[in-house]
């Protein structure tokens, strides 16, 4: 009778510790969601093989909805739609356009790490592709 007491004991930590692994993932999603989704972004650095081309991306406006839907506004530019998610897990965020946008946008398609988050308003990346090292500030208006 006691083997299957402690079995039950055993089962039940499993559980709730899995639970809670799921509920604090959850919650540290949500935050991050949270900030990404409230405001307007810009890009206030971006490299492309250490060449600064950051005002290739002048006037240039992203907002990312909860929905993981994204808009890009510049005036006079029809609004360029697209799709973003984050990755907690791997500290990465993904984003991608419904059409060929114009240039210089093609180049913030892919998958961004994190290589510092430095507030909600704040955050750096990389990512290389196709042989091509990418460097990118944004900053929350």
């Amino acid at each position: 009778m006691r083997k299957y007491f402690l079995i039950g004991i055993v089962a039940i930590n499993i559980v709730l510790n899995f639970s809670c692994k799921k509920v604090v993932e959850a919650a540290k999603e949500e935050v991050v969601v949270a900030a990404i989704t409230d405001g307007v972004w810009t890009v206030t650095s971006f490299k492309q093989s250490s060449v600064d081309i950051t005002s290739s991306f002048s006037g240039w406006e992203f907002q990312y909805l909860t929905n993981g839907i994204s808009l890009a506004n510049k005036i006079g530019i029809t609004t360029v739609n697209g799709t973003w998610a984050g990755n907690t897990a791997n500290f990465t965020f993904t984003a991608n356009f419904n059409s060929t946008p114009p240039a210089p946008l093609e180049k913030l398609a892919g998958t961004w790490t994190v290589t510092r988050a430095v507030s909600s308003n704040k955050g750096s990346y990389a990512k290389t592709e196709g042989g091509v090292f990418y460097e990118m500030d944004l900053t929350k208006k």
